[in-house]
């Protein structure tokens, strides 16, 4: 039954409430589906409050509680920096049954490379070695918009710094065994010239995951994939399979 499945809607970077998955919010509601949508640290109004690590447990969290309510299957859905928190929870413990990734976004090795960051990443790397915590004007960087933010060090060092926790590559490469993961890339994204080998290509195959590219932009991919994730989320019903 559709009711048996629940699904953790993890917005994306500055979000606030309609979120962008909002329209595949309503559309899971309107198939029975169990949903949470928690408000992560990196909204507008949280600004990076906690740690990467520490937004994993509150997404985690929401896992326990669609268990609780009755969903035998729980879906991690995210856009954005969500699916890279998503994948970033996968990477960690194997609380979920699939992972839906849309229109992957918050690149810490790419701003970095960029030099967007190199700024923000020494004054953030000199309060935490100086045991400084209180909150810095700190860049954040958002589909091409950028702006400062006021973060405690060690919370930006967690979603900024180029090899840490919140990295995709070396998160999809940490997944110990196969899980369906569906990844919507949109062709007007920015994200959809890294290709399905940035990320994708290295988590560990599962014969239900897929790599979609669709014509969307990176704020539309939620609503204009809608079909698709359903169908999807549908594919992995047990009376579905062939």
């Amino acid at each position: 039954m559709a009711g048996e499945c629940g699904v953790v809607l993890v917005h994306g970077k500055w979000g606030k409430p309609p979120y962008e998955h909002a329209p595949l919010a309503a559309r899971l509601l309107a198939e029975g589906r169990r949903i949470r949508e928690p408000s992560m640290p990196w909204s507008l109004a949280r600004r990076y409050d906690l740690p990467f690590e520490q937004a994993l447990e509150e997404i985690d969290g929401s896992v326990r509680e669609l268990r609780q309510a009755g969903c035998e299957r729980v879906i991690v859905c995210g856009h954005s920096l969500g699916a890279g928190a998503a994948l970033g929870l996968a990477a960690r413990r194997r609380s979920m049954d699939a992972l839906a990734l849309l229109a992957p976004g918050h690149f810490p090795e790419r701003l970095a490379a960029q030099a967007l960051t190199s700024t923000s990443l020494s004054l953030a790397r000199g309060a935490v070695a100086a045991a400084d915590e209180r909150r810095l004007a700190l860049l954040d960087c958002n589909q091409g918009l950028c702006r400062r933010l006021r973060v405690r060090p060690t919370s930006y060092l967690s979603y900024f710094e180029p090899q840490g926790p919140a990295q995709w590559p070396a998160n999809a490469r940490a997944i110990a065994a196969p899980l369906p993961i569906l990844m919507l890339v949109g062709r007007r994204d920015p994200a959809y010239s890294l290709g399905i080998d940035y990320a994708f290509a290295h988590t560990p195959h599962h014969p239900r995951s897929e790599y979609i590219e669709i014509d969307a932009d990176h704020a539309d991919t939620p609503a204009l994939g809608a079909d698709i994730v359903l169908a999807w989320i549908a594919s992995l019903e047990p009376d579905t399979r062939p």
